[in-house]
């Protein structure tokens, strides 16, 4: 389950933080932590709440009269508590993302001191308290890409790592256990980056590459698991420069892949593209099919951040070519997804629909039943806004009668998504 923790720049923004929160629960399923204006500050909470987190989010609320430049009372300058938040968020390489309220804004770069400027390094989103429901929709869409993309890179490189872990036997005078990320804590991850240090210096100082290199991607891949995105890029470059050197051009478009993967994730979108791009242009001319796949899903990726939707889609469209091309319906199932709501956001309806119907056939036939309901549930959406009512109350009903015989975790979150869906098609019909 995702984690999010809300952070409020005054006492008048944190009933509105509540909002999100309860929604964030509703919607995406996922777990919050509040901060309160009114509570003593302890730093050690602060980093451990954060630390077990996927996002900060931070809402800010106008308090000041209409006209005055006076950017205090927006109480980020001399907020104590919101600096060690998002001090804690960059230790961590979590990802942050102000909120603004109506017309609230972020100060200017030169009156904002310290770690507080890191705010200024993203997007801001904005929530209007009369069209409530329609930003929160998109802060609440752009916050499920953004988890769903962590979650996947975490995944990635969790099973790298693992791969990794199991080479080092003995290391301790005896063979480890089955390395197991899911019941393992930091201390094992500790000790198995501190046999590969004493790997690294053996392989350097016998000037032995490969094992250097192998040591290398142990360690990257262990600090990505820990979230020390900065400290798993510094080993990955050099990773990617020994494996160039070597001519391993499928092992260096992994690394790029990694390595755009990471700045991804660590908010820096232009580093990211340069290394999909990178490996998009190594893999087409070595004829590495895969991760020419790979590399136009994360370029997808980038456009979408960049506000790029049809930029985007076309990414996509050729990763999907790519993956056709593998027979491979997990990846073709996430792109033609994709590319559906892609579409919904430029409300190209009848697009969204193509794409959402060839998806659930796919869904269907590897019988991912989540993602079927979930693309029910969108798909009647997009039917709704043609006016095909009947084909999505259809959709909707199917989704309904699923979740009833599966009854599982996320079962009442996207039941909940569905009242709401009716609710709105009652109101719009009255």
């Amino acid at each position: 389950m995702p984690l999010i923790y809300l952070s409020s720049s005054s006492s008048e923004a944190e009933p509105l933080s509540m909002r999100i929160a309860s929604q964030c629960e509703s919607i995406l399923g996922s777990g919050c932590f509040l901060s309160k204006n009114n509570q003593t500050i302890s730093t050690q909470k602060i980093r451990l709440e954060i630390e077990a987190c996927d996002v900060l989010i931070v809402v800010i609320a106008k308090t000041i009269s209409e006209g005055t430049e006076d950017i205090s009372p927006y109480n980020l300058i001399d907020n104590e508590r919101i600096r060690l938040e998002i001090i804690s968020a960059i230790n961590k390489d979590i990802l942050i993302m102000p909120v603004l309220i109506d017309d609230a804004k972020l100060p200017k770069k030169g009156n904002i001191p310290g770690a507080l400027k890191k705010l200024l390094d993203y997007k801001p989103y904005h929530l209007r308290e009369v069209f409530w429901s329609e930003d929160l929709e998109v802060l609440l869409e752009h916050l499920e890409e953004e988890l769903s993309f962590i979650k996947e890179v975490k995944e990635k490189l969790s099973e790298s790592v693992e791969v990794n872990y199991q080479r080092l036997a003995e290391f301790d005078g005896r063979k480890p256990a089955k390395f197991n990320f899911e019941s393992s804590d930091f201390l094992q991850l500790r000790k198995m980056i501190e046999a590969e240090m004493i790997f690294l210096q053996k392989a350097r100082g016998i000037g032995d590459k490969i094992a250097e290199k192998n040591a290398l991607s142990a360690l990257g891949l262990a600090y990505s698991r820990l979230g020390q995105t900065r400290k798993a890029i510094q080993y990955f470059q050099e990773q990617l420069n020994i494996s160039q050197g070597l001519g391993y051009f499928e092992e260096v478009c992994g690394l790029l892949a990694s390595l755009g993967d990471a700045y991804a994730v660590s908010g820096n979108i232009d580093r990211a593209k340069s290394y999909y791009e990178e490996q998009r242009v190594l893999a087409e001319s070595k004829g590495l099919h895969t991760y020419v796949g790979t590399s136009y899903n994360g370029l997808g990726f980038v456009f979408v951040k960049q506000d790029k939707i049809e930029k985007a889609i076309d990414c996509y469209l050729k990763a999907l070519e790519s993956y056709r091309e593998l027979k491979d319906h997990e990846k073709q199932l996430e792109l033609l997804v994709g590319v559906g709501l892609n579409y919904r956001k430029l409300e190209y309806w009848e697009k969204a629909i193509e794409y959402l119907e060839q998806a659930l056939k796919i869904a269907k036939y590897i019988e991912n039943r989540k993602e079927e309901i979930h693309i029910r549930v969108d798909l009647a959406e997009a039917l709704f806004k043609l006016e095909k009512q009947d084909l999505a109350i259809t959709q909707i009903n199917q989704a309904v009668g699923d979740l009833q015989i599966i009854q599982t975790p996320w079962s009442s979150s996207l039941m909940r998504r569905i009242e709401l869906l009716r609710n709105l098609w009652a109101e719009e019909k009255t």
